[in-house]
């Protein structure tokens, strides 16, 4: 049973990931895709196929009238509902586990050459 219904505020909140930087944001599985372009913003579900691709069902989510910070490429797009959440809430950041984000032994001391 699908969580959202036709005209439900919903929010689009794509995958998180490192980059090879380890700067947080869409996983590097996904920032090729259309989708990923919509990562934040808000819009209305306007029309439910509940037989996609694949059979994985997909929400037409329409973003006129909305408030977005986020630049949107067109005015509506079809989502996987793994991808959605209500408009009032927000996904919880992921917390590293420990050590997780700590420089790997050697990487953080530096060593200083001398020429003679």
């Amino acid at each position: 049973m699908a969580r959202f219904q036709v005209g439900d505020t919903v929010r689009v909140a794509m995958p998180k990931g490192f980059s090879k930087r380890g700067v947080v944001g869409v996983s590097v599985m996904y920032t090729t895709w259309p989708e990923a372009r919509f990562d934040g913003a808000i819009g209305k579900v306007t029309e439910i196929n509940p037989r996609g691709p694949n059979g994985i069902p997909l929400f037409l989510v329409d973003f006129r009238d909305q408030d977005n910070r986020t630049a949107i490429p067109w005015f509506a797009q079809w989502f996987r509902e793994e991808w959605l959440t209500p408009a009032g809430q927000t996904s919880p950041a992921e917390k590293p586990a420990a050590g997780e984000r700590e420089a790997a032994s050697g990487q953080a001391a530096t060593s200083s050459v001398t020429s003679s």
